[in-house]
């Protein structure tokens, strides 16, 4: 039996800025694409949790000022 991969294809959308993400948007953080899994406000800006293709989650703080690309799956 062979094991196959099955390949990722994101199609770029736009640029948003950190108070126009969504839950279930997928974005460039670090040259990765991750989906949005929560947002939450702070003091100097957001709260991201993300989840990349491998499932691994991770939170990462970002200011007001942060923009991202944003991806779709074709």
């Amino acid at each position: 039996m062979t094991a196959t991969m099955m390949a990722m294809d994101y199609a770029y959308v736009d640029n948003l800025s950190a108070d126009q993400l969504l839950e279930g948007d997928l974005i460039e953080i670090n040259d990765e694409i991750v989906k949005v899994i929560s947002i939450a406000f702070t003091k100097d800006g957001f709260l991201l949790n993300v989840e990349n293709d491998f499932n691994e989650k991770e939170e990462i703080e970002v200011s007001d000022e942060a923009s991202f690309k944003l991806f779709v799956m074709r």
